[in-house]
């Protein structure tokens, strides 16, 4: 898709699907670090119970609190070289909707930025983020209360895949 006809796009309002974007509309996020202003599109779907992977495993380069496809593409390269199982990470990858296969599993600062303004597509649920706090733990959001901690990786949580669409 080109940028003109990107900019053209009209969203829907927050937690109704956009049609043909992949999912469901989340809102416009700020600018932050080195990632421009987006549009977050999540999946209709989410698994529960998936593990974000082996405890006691550090995965280099997949830190990152608010670049979620940098981390997951950290995540599924360590998998490649090293091996392991990362369920949250390849199911948010692996994930397409509506001809889009640019999804990743979220970051961080992506599973906050929903906290703010929570909608029925998160239930109360925890999500798991792309964002590792270290070989033990990664960031984990409730959608509910707003809170967030960092949990034993080998845990099973809700996933959702989310795309970006540049402002």
């Amino acid at each position: 898709m080109t940028t003109e006809a990107i900019a053209t796009l009209t969203p829907p309002a927050i937690g109704q699907h956009w049609p043909g974007q992949g999912g469901i509309y989340q809102g416009p996020m700020p600018a932050i670090g080195n990632l421009p202003a987006r549009h977050l599109i999540f999946s209709a779907e989410a698994p529960e119970n998936l593990t974000w992977g082996p405890y006691g495993t550090k995965v280099e380069g997949a830190n990152n609190r608010t670049d979620g496809a940098a981390n997951t593409t950290a995540i599924l390269a360590h998998k490649a070289a090293h091996g392991g199982d990362f369920p949250a990470a390849e199911w948010a990858a692996a994930y397409t909707a509506d001809g889009h296969a640019d999804f990743h599993l979220p970051s961080q600062a992506d599973l906050f930025f929903a906290s703010l303004q929570p909608t029925a597509l998160f239930s109360l649920a925890w999500h798991w983020s792309s964002t590792q706090g270290s070989s033990d733990y990664a960031f984990i959001q409730s959608l509910e209360y707003g809170y967030s901690t960092w949990i034993s990786k080998d845990n099973g949580f809700r996933v959702r895949a989310v795309r970006w669409i540049h402002l």
